[in-house]
């Protein structure tokens, strides 16, 4: 999907590894700690390029 988007010039954060949470159940993917830490720094990724493209901070 990521070859979609660079295709048209997009700009895509990134994380620290794939950005996925696995789970069985309803619940079983905030308890993949390794998923939830993927994701909270995909979080902060994202957050720190809206800011920077926002221009008004």
């Amino acid at each position: 999907m990521n070859r979609f988007f660079l295709i048209g010039e997009m700009i895509i954060p990134g994380s620290s590894y794939w950005n996925i949470g696995v789970g069985r159940e309803i619940g079983d993917a905030e308890k993949d700690e390794e998923g939830v830490r993927t994701m909270r720094t995909l979080g902060r990724n994202m957050a720190w390029l809206m800011k920077r493209l926002g221009g008004d901070g």
